[in-house]
């Protein structure tokens, strides 16, 4: 009697292959979303991009990654930069114009591409050509947007020393979609809250200048009654000085009364000088030969008082938008408030430099500092940090007004903390460095009182 037939050898199943693929998909899918959650509910643009370049680099298994973005108000590059891994590299080296051929490339693509197989195509693109291979850059994965490319993420090769395979671009390619539309949100979000404070600022300039209007117009009345009785009473001093010339004592009282007098007067011209509206127009200024007419007059006077000046970066300074003759005066009442608060005397260090948009002026004393509840009333009219009733509270608060006038600001901060010295910074708007710096009618001379 036969027994049963053998059993035949199993064969595989024909849908092994397929199950395993769907789990790695499925497994793909939920990191990707728990990815995404965790992406989204971050609103701070750069805590957002360290946070996609570590989990670059925890889920890839590479050894480095850079991410490069849009700044809001750019259009035509991407400039904002974080990287980890890599060194010696400047930020800048990752910037990318949206109109090279790399930004092009990747655009059209909208997916992860391996750089051998990019650097062919961009062979008129000089600087990626030479930089990804020779900072090792194995993959980048760009954040294509409808429009235009909003950024792109760069990784090195697999610390395994593995090739990346079509997973890891296709699973990469899910994590930039998510990233991209985070990344939008936390610039709009960003951007948003920029200009809440750009508006809460703003009306708190018309606040100020509406109350500086009515003080003005307060200040400019009682300087017009008292300017009146303080001539009279200068002009029978000087009778009085004539008729007791050979009476010392009372003479050496009525001069101490005519000082008195004229810091009356000093005051009552502080007065109007900080409310009358200037009506000259803003011109293109030589800001180095400014500050070296203002040393020129100062130093004797800050010597005499132990203070030593060391000045640096007024050669070479791209002319400024402004007014001669006040910007002057800015410089001189800076100068000697770092006096006044260095009574025994130090090293006033004033500095110079320029950016696209602005030249600024240091001044850095060696005093005991700012109180950190003067710091907000520093500019307000009437307040003095100076005792014994040396200061009126007016000369800041006229700077302010002089620079604000031609689109300047002005700002203080203690050096290291309160007692460590202060600085103060001029900061004055830069003639364009494509126009005539000689330029004295036109756009030169648009100045917020023309």
């Amino acid at each position: 009697m036969s027994g049963p037939a053998p059993a035949k050898p199993c064969a595989p199943l024909a849908g092994a292959h397929t199950s395993k693929e769907l789990i790695r998909q499925l497994f793909d899918l939920n990191t990707v979303f728990e990815i995404s959650q965790s992406f989204h509910s971050v609103l701070d643009t750069h805590a957002l991009l360290d946070g996609i370049i570590m989990t670059t680099i925890g889920q890839m298994g590479v050894g480095a990654a850079a991410v490069v973005v849009q700044m809001p108000g750019e259009s035509q590059r991407l400039s904002l930069t974080r990287s980890k891994g890599w060194v010696d590299i400047d930020d800048s080296e990752w910037h990318v114009e949206l109109r090279s051929p790399f930004a092009k490339v990747l655009h059209n693509e909208a997916c992860p591409l391996l750089v051998d197989d990019i650097l062919p195509r961009i062979d008129t693109d000089p600087h990626f050509v030479d930089f990804l291979p020779r900072v090792g850059c194995a993959l980048v994965a760009p954040f294509a947007g409808r429009d235009r490319l909003r950024g792109v993420l760069y990784t090195a090769p697999k610390l395994n020393g593995h090739p990346f395979t079509n997973d890891d671009l296709q699973f990469l390619g899910m994590i930039t979609q998510q990233i991209s539309i985070a990344v939008d949100n936390a610039i709009l979000y960003e951007s948003e809250r920029r200009a809440a404070r750009e508006l809460i600022a703003a009306r708190e300039r018309l606040v100020r200048n509406e109350r500086l209007a009515t003080l003005g117009r307060l200040s400019a009345a009682i300087a017009h009654e008292v300017n009146n009785p303080l001539g009279i009473i200068r002009n029978y001093l000087q009778v009085m000085r004539d008729d007791l010339a050979a009476n010392p004592h009372t003479l050496d009282t009525l001069n101490m009364v005519a000082d008195e007098v004229d810091r009356i007067a000093r005051i009552v011209r502080q007065l109007l000088d900080a409310f009358r509206p200037d009506a000259s127009r803003p011109a293109a200024i030589d800001i180095g030969e400014v500050l070296d007419a203002v040393l020129v007059f100062l130093r004797g006077e800050l010597k005499r008082d132990g203070v030593t000046v060391e000045s640096s970066g007024f050669d070479n300074l791209p002319f400024i938008i402004g007014r001669e003759d006040p910007l002057r005066q800015v410089f001189i009442n800076l100068a000697l408030n770092a006096r006044d608060a260095m009574p025994d005397g130090g090293t006033l260090t004033i500095t110079a430099s320029a950016d696209d948009e602005f030249v600024t002026v240091s001044f850095t004393d060696e005093g005991c500092g700012i109180a950190a509840d003067a710091l907000e009333q520093l500019f307000d009219p009437f307040f003095s940090t100076k005792k014994d009733g040396r200061g009126t509270g007016l000369g800041l608060s006229i700077c302010r007004s002089i620079l604000e006038g031609f689109g300047g600001r002005i700002e203080a901060e203690n050096v290291d903390g309160p007692g460590t010295g202060a600085v103060f910074r001029v900061c004055v708007p830069r003639v364009d460095a494509g126009s005539d710096p000689l330029q004295s009618d036109t756009d030169l001379q648009q100045g917020p009182d023309s």
